[in-house]
């Protein structure tokens, strides 16, 4: 738990700096945009890529099943949960799902799960990041199309199977089942590449606090009432499932860090796309972060009081 302490108090101070630049405008809207844009469709495709150039490993390949298996389920509890308590008459109804439903597990998780785990927590969670970009290229999709009313939001099955995430895993799924060795100049590449994700994502999401106006996001209600359910809800619910089912722990314990963490920044880049208040959902966002920062701790020890 140390490590997990040590790595969120950096994770945020970098995020801090991300704020300081776009404040001393070192950063630019259009940088910031760029920065996230290197993150999605390089870095974290690289350090996916690289967890996997392992030796195959029948044991580590059943816990990739698992992670799978519980990931479908820990979206699935998500989703009903998001639809019994923002129903259709609850003003920007789908934004609010969107945030309640999808975890920021690329941003926030990897990084931690590197710290903690290893490459086999990134391993194991890169799992999760593919069964959410399907789950957001299908459900997430259908839902801000209904509605924003948009008629052309049908499901994009090239974007499911060729988005920079599942694509990275089906490239490093395949080095795994082969065992094959990439060259040493590919493999350090994959190296640099990977030890850029934590602060080129942590300074991005300090510039997205930054356009925010903390303020206005205090005295509204709703944000409350969506980051309980993001932050706290889903993972107590989370939680009381794995502990439950008999599981590896270790990869319980991995999917309790990506599903304790806050909203995805995914979920204001689709509402923006679809044509919903994508405003509200960067607002949801930006404070479900900060609070993660308390609510992250408590979930991940309670987890391992409970899975001890």
């Amino acid at each position: 738990m140390s490590a997990l302490y040590t790595q969120i108090a950096v994770m945020f101070l970098l995020i801090c700096v991300g704020a300081f630049c776009y404040k001393r405008k070192m950063i630019t809207d259009s940088g910031s945009a760029q920065m996230s844009s290197l993150v999605m469709t390089i870095v974290m495709p690289a350090v996916i890529i690289h967890s996997f150039c392992r030796d195959f490993d029948p044991e580590m390949a059943g816990k990739l099943a698992t992670s799978l298996i519980l990931s479908a389920l820990l979206l699935l509890m998500s989703i009903i949960l998001a639809t019994l308590v923002f129903r259709k008459d609850t003003p920007d109804y789908a934004d609010k799902r969107m945030c309640v439903i999808f975890s920021n597990n690329g941003f926030m998780a990897l990084p931690l799960l590197q710290a903690i785990y290893g490459d086999d927590g990134v391993f194991i969670g890169s799992i999760n990041i593919v069964a959410t970009n399907i789950v957001l290229w299908t459900f997430g999709v259908w839902l801000l199309s209904r509605a924003s009313g948009k008629s052309n939001g049908g499901i994009s099955w090239r974007k499911i199977l060729l988005n920079p995430g599942t694509l990275g895993f089906f490239v490093g799924l395949a080095i795994f089942l082969t065992s094959f060795h990439l060259p040493q100049i590919a493999e350090d590449t994959l190296v640099f590449l990977s030890n850029l994700n934590t602060p080129l994502a942590m300074i991005v999401l300090g510039v997205y606090l930054a356009q925010s106006n903390l303020l206005e996001i205090i005295k509204d209600r709703s944000m409350y009432i969506v980051s309980i359910c993001r932050l706290v809800i889903i993972p107590l619910a989370a939680i009381t499932l794995l502990a439950v089912l008999p599981f590896d722990k270790n990869v319980s314990g991995m999917l309790v860090i990506s599903i304790a963490t806050p909203c995805a920044v995914a979920s204001s880049m689709f509402a923006q796309m679809y044509g919903t208040n994508y405003h509200y959902s960067s607002r949801i966002i930006a404070f479900s972060t900060l609070l993660s920062a308390i609510s992250m701790p408590i979930m991940l020890n309670l987890y391992q009081l409970v899975a001890a």
